[in-house]
Order: structure tokens, then sequence, then C-alpha cells
């Protein structure tokens, strides 16, 4: 069945889309102090895939400092810390505008995977208050993208049917998710590009 009903709401996502981020900048920090190569630190969080398992609520924030501390020696303090683990972002201005236009006619809500530490400091420096009636999050949750549970949590907070919702991701595997959910899907690549595939979607 043709997915016809108009869009009342918009769930986006919140990395690459609506804020940028480069894991390299706090790699970068945390080797300098520990005197190693970035890539040991990038390996340790996120090619053994200790960052999903922080994503997914799986360990605490401290437990996941504690572990970083402890195999790179440093000498640091959990504030520290997240100081360095957090000042990563960057707001994707071109997908703020649109969005601030679209808050005027439909219900935005986000949905993400990540971490405590990175949405609190996210919350405290990007506008996602001014945006985003709320959202949900993975850690919250203890599950991650593209579990179809998020997406319809998502659909719930938004009020709507899926079918009159569209979901913005710029990783395909997730945008294919919530299509077969009944959600319509914009796979994210750039401002002009997401302005012109609303509009093909009717919404304006």
């Amino acid at each position: 069945m043709k997915n016809t009903l108009p869009v009342k709401a918009v769930i986006s996502d919140l990395g690459r889309v609506f804020i940028d981020f480069d894991h390299s900048i706090s790699c970068g920090k945390i080797a300098k102090l520990a005197g190693c190569d970035i890539e040991e630190v990038y390996d340790f969080i996120y090619r053994n895939k200790m960052d999903i398992k922080f994503d997914r609520g799986e360990i605490s924030p401290y437990a996941f400092f504690n572990k970083i501390k402890a195999r790179f020696k440093l000498r640091i303090s959990y504030g520290e810390f997240k100081n360095i683990f957090s000042q990563i972002f960057t707001l994707i201005k071109p997908v703020y505008n649109i969005y601030r236009k679209l808050k005027k006619r439909y219900k935005l809500v986000f949905l993400s995977n990540t971490n405590v530490i990175h949405y609190e400091i996210c919350l405290k420096t990007m506008p996602l208050k001014d945006i985003f009636e709320g959202g949900i999050l993975s850690y919250k949750e203890g599950i991650m993208k593209p579990h179809p549970r998020l997406y319809m949590k998502a659909v719930s907070l938004a009020g709507c049917k899926p079918e009159e919702c569209v979901y913005i991701d710029d990783i395909f595997e997730f945008v294919d998710a919530a299509r077969a959910l009944g959600l319509k899907g914009i796979r994210f690549k750039s401002g002009k590009q997401l302005e012109r595939e609303l509009k093909i979607l009717g919404v304006k």
C-alpha cells in the first residue's frame, strides 16, 4: 500500500544530521595525555565497540571513564574526562534553519543512538529544546537503531501514525528500517538535498 497520508511530524537523527561531530578531537586529546598514538585510543573505544555498549546503556559513564583511565593510565578527574570526551560537536546550521521553519507547522522529535555524556553536553550547548519537542535516546531505552521499537516509540512521541511521519538519518540502513515500519524516509546528505526531498513529500 502506497504511503499517501500527509506528513504531520518529522523524526530526525541528531548526529551528522542536526549536529556534526569528530571523534578524532577527543581521541587526540586523550592520546596526547597518554603519550600514545591516536589510533590506539580510537581502536580501544570505537573499533572494539566499547562505545556501542555505552550508547546502549550497558555500562555507566563512570565505568566507561574508568576503563579508559586505566587503559591509558590517565591522571584526570571524571569532570575533566567529560569535557575532553564531549567537546566534539558543531551545529549543522542549514538543517537548524530548515527545522526552525518546519517547527511552525510540524511536530519535531529526535531519535538518536548516543550516550549520556554526549547527550547532556548537546542539551546544554546545542538548540535541541528550541527545535524538538522531545526525543528517544538509545542509552535510555537499552536498544539501538535499527531496532523497530525505537522508531515506534518516536512515532508515539510524535502523536501520529507511522505513515504521517518522515524519518531523516544519514545512515541508509536506519532510513530503510523506518520505511519498513511505514514511515516516509530521507537519507540526509546536505541541507539543499534535504529541502528538495522534503518538498517532494509535501513538507514545506
